[in-house]
């Protein structure tokens, strides 16, 4: 897991109809799975991205793989987007997958890039920033004017940085950053209340809706996951 992008490796399963925030990558290494769309549409394939907020039904008795999901606000999320010529329907996303994974920049040696370009040097005023973020995110609300204000940029400068340097918004960053804390947390045994208060969520149920809405469930569906987080 890493800012804007979370990757579970493992079987692939089954799922019923459901939908979440994030752009959806499916990936079978071995066998495959059946995606099925809102209108009962399947396509049985090995590769798929299922944009965010589609209703899709998943089906992977025996196949073995990766599941990702990126955040839609960022620059990765956006080019997988751009993808799928059509959002809702389930031959589009079969036909996305198989461009994703026959050579696209997106995916290299099995792997999702990640949302920015983090080889370039980050700009001195947004390295100031997540520092700073590391350090306060479980303190008090952050706020974008006043982050800007203590890195002596303008709250639009810092904006534009942001997605510039790391490929997210500076919203949907911290939004990440409180999932990987809290799910740091949880992997080492904390209850989901602690993790929630650990990570600067009001209590365990935001930490829940917002997993939820994100992923397309709780936290307590990922609790046999073997977590690698991965530095922000």
């Amino acid at each position: 897991m890493r800012p804007g992008v979370l990757e579970i490796e493992g079987p692939l399963g089954s799922l019923p109809g459901h939908s979440h925030h994030s752009v959806q990558v499916a990936v079978a290494h071995q066998g495959t799975f059946v995606i099925e769309d809102l209108q009962g549409r399947q396509r049985r394939t090995n590769a798929a991205i299922v944009p965010a907020d589609q209703s899709h039904a998943f089906s992977a008795a025996g196949a073995w793989g990766v599941v990702a999901h990126v955040e839609p606000e960022s620059s990765l999320g956006a080019e997988l987007i751009e993808l799928v010529d059509d959002p809702s329907h389930a031959r589009a996303w079969d036909h996305a997958g198989q461009t994703l994974t026959k050579g696209h920049s997106a995916y290299v040696e099995g792997r999702l890039r990640s949302p920015g370009n983090t080889s370039h040097p980050l700009h001195p005023g947004v390295a100031a920033a997540r520092t700073r973020l590391q350090t306060e995110l479980d303190s008090r609300p952050i706020r974008l004017r006043d982050l800007a204000a203590s890195v002596h940029l303008s709250e639009s400068r810092l904006s534009h940085l942001f997605a510039q340097d790391l490929g997210i918004t500076f919203r949907a960053y911290v939004r990440w950053l409180r999932l990987l804390r809290a799910t740091a947390a949880v992997a080492q045994g904390r209850t989901l209340t602690d993790a929630a208060h650990l990570a600067g969520f009001t209590d365990s149920s935001h930490l829940t809706r917002t997993c939820r809405r994100t992923f397309g469930g709780p936290p307590t569906a990922f609790s046999t996951i073997r977590w690698e987080i991965l530095p922000t």
